[in-house]
């Protein structure tokens, strides 16, 4: 019983939120002259803007994350003392440091290449 009550608030929300959708489209429909300022920037006009942003933004976090890991990766490798599941576990850490790092990087060029098939600057 309570799941067929779960389901019935899960369906009134769904119906109040898209009730609600329709009267504010409706509402600002008349509103012709409203412009919004540019977020990203006056020259933002394309797709490679934004792309961009985020991948800068991406590499600056990445590179100094991948180097901490590393770094405690190599820190649990050492300290181990002989134990191999530590060991292990300072492989795996340095290991998936080196996989994020890959994925960053592969995200840059994915965006490069998203870029130059729609013809971005």
């Amino acid at each position: 019983m309570k799941a067929l009550k779960n389901g019935h608030t899960y369906i009134n929300s769904s119906l109040l939120a898209l009730t609600g959708m329709l009267f504010t489209s409706n509402a600002f429909a008349d509103s012709a002259n409203l412009s919004f300022p540019n977020p990203l920037g006056a020259n933002c006009n394309n797709l490679s803007c934004p792309l961009a942003t985020i991948t800068s933004f991406l590499f600056t976090i990445a590179i100094p994350l991948c180097g901490i890991f590393v770094l405690v990766g190599g820190f649990q490798m050492m300290t181990a003392a002989g134990n191999p599941e530590k060991f292990s576990k300072g492989k795996k850490t340095i290991l998936y440091a080196v996989i994020g790092f890959v994925v960053v990087l592969l995200a840059g060029s994915v965006a490069t290449l998203i870029k130059n098939t729609f013809g971005g600057s």
